[in-house]
């Protein structure tokens, strides 16, 4: 499925949902793709994108296996009856794309919430969210890094809204989560090791002062006390998961 298709594909997805009261939003390599301009544009941050992820709710659920049928797709029998709760796959019997939908949570690394991020008047997740499931890889790749880029590259951190990276949110979570803080940090550490290979001078100070934002505004909030309890034990016991390849 090239990005032209995936995008009409999705477009339909979201408004079909929407007109039967299923509430679905894009996340992953093709969602960064949709917000941002330098997914699509950029020489060195465009990349492929195969499959169609989503984010939808668990009390959706029991509804999806009609709805995506009657979109002409085939669900994957043995996996949807093993992880329904928490997440389904449906195949494109005409391309072999697949859609893969996480409910009210994404769990990889680390474990994220999203059951009320699925905000009204958007295609994807919201910037934001986009940002932390790259960022809360552990171990980040090629792909993970253009995403990244790309959202740094074209928005700045500020209050949410589609064009704006919601620095507030984010600290919120990273303040209560020492494992997320740890990853996140690291990352940023690795992502600016990185932008020589991609940007330009000039891009690459606009992503290094974003990051230097976001790295600081994350060190200098108040620290809730189960934040401080896991920073007392640090580094000595793993704070994340390992996906296998199914989840990945």
């Amino acid at each position: 499925m090239i990005e032209k298709d995936a995008k009409l594909e999705v477009e339909r997805i979201i408004q079909a949902g929407e007109d039967e009261g299923v509430r679905l939003r894009v996340l992953g390599g093709l969602a960064v793709y949709l917000a941002c301009p330098s997914a699509v544009t950029h020489h060195h941050l465009k990349r492929v994108y195969a499959d169609i992820d989503l984010v939808g709710l668990g009390k959706d659920g029991p509804l999806l296996g009609k709805f995506f049928t009657k979109l002409g797709y085939e669900p994957d029998q043995r996996f949807n009856a093993l992880h329904g709760q928490s997440r389904m796959i449906f195949y494109n019997p005409q391309d072999g794309s697949h859609v893969d939908i996480f409910l009210d949570r994404f769990q990889m690394c680390h474990k994220l919430n999203l059951k009320n991020r699925l905000l009204g008047g958007y295609l994807t997740l919201t910037l934001i969210d986009l940002l932390i499931t790259k960022i809360q890889i552990v171990e980040i790749n090629e792909k993970d890094l253009r995403d990244i880029l790309s959202i740094l590259l074209d928005h700045e951190p500020g209050h949410e809204s589609p064009n704006c990276l919601d620095l507030d949110y984010l600290i919120g979570l990273t303040s209560q989560d020492w494992g997320l803080y740890t990853t996140s940090s690291d990352n940023f550490v690795k992502v600016r090791t990185h932008l020589p290979e991609y940007l330009d001078e000039t891009e690459s100070e606009i992503v290094t002062k974003r990051i230097d934002q976001i790295v600081q505004s994350m060190q200098s909030a108040p620290k809730s006390l189960r934040w401080k309890a896991r920073a007392k034990i640090g580094r000595h016991l793993p704070w994340y998961d390992l996906p296998d390849e199914v989840n990945r």
